[in-house]
C-alpha cells in the first residue's frame, strides 16, 4: 500500500489539506500517514525573568495542541474507512515533514496554506513553501477556503456547546 503523507497542526488549512489527503486515499485505496511538529519553545518570550514552571505550562500545552491534532487526524481517516498512521516529532516543521516522506517512501505530501501574501510570508515564514523547495516527492498545497472556515467555526461551535 503507498502512503499520502499530510502535515497537520489543527489548523483550518491543515484540515483542508487532511480532508484532501483523505479524499485521494480513499480514491487510490493508498494509506495516510498524519505529522504534527512542534517546537520546542526557546527563549524568554520577553519576560525579565521567566518562571520554570511557566515554561513547563507553555511546552506541556504546545505538546497537547500537537497531540490533538493527530487525534483528529486519526479519527476523521477512521471514519472515511482510510489506514492511518501518525508521528509526533519535534524541530523544524519543513525539516521534519520531508524527513519522514523520505522515511516512508510518500507517494506525496499535502498541506495547507493560510494563504498570506508575500510580505507576511517573508516574516511568518512559509512551512508549505519550504516543504516543496526540500521534498523529494510532490507536493500537494491546499488552501484555506471561506468554505473550510465555516466548517471548522460550526464544528468549534459545536465543540464548546
Amino acid at each position: 500500500m503507498r502512503v499520502l503523507l499530510v502535515a497537520t497542526d489543527g489548523s483550518v488549512a491543515a484540515g483542508a489539506a487532511l480532508d484532501e489527503a483523505i479524499s485521494l486515499a480513499a480514491e487510490t485505496g493508498d494509506g495516510i500517514a498524519a505529522i504534527t511538529v512542534w517546537r520546542a519553545l526557546q527563549g524568554d518570550f520577553g519576560l525579565a525573568y521567566p518562571s520554570a514552571a511557566m515554561l513547563d505550562d507553555l511546552l506541556d500545552a504546545e505538546r497537547k495542541h500537537a497531540e490533538a491534532a493527530l487525534a483528529d487526524a486519526t479519527a476523521r481517516a477512521k471514519a472515511a474507512g482510510v489506514h492511518i498512521r501518525t508521528r509526533l516529532a519535534t524541530g523544524d516543521p519543513a525539516e521534519q515533514i520531508c524527513a519522514y516522506a523520505a522515511e516512508i517512501d510518500a507517494r506525496l505530501i499535502a498541506v495547507g496554506t493560510r494563504g498570506y501574501g508575500t510580505v507576511a510570508s517573508l516574516l511568518l515564514g512559509s512551512v508549505s513553501n519550504a516543504v516543496i523547495r526540500h521534498a523529494s516527492c510532490p507536493v500537494l498545497i491546499v488552501h484555506e477556503t471561506e468554505s473550510t472556515r465555516e466548517r471548522s467555526d460550526a464544528a468549534q461551535a459545536v465543540a464548546e456547546s
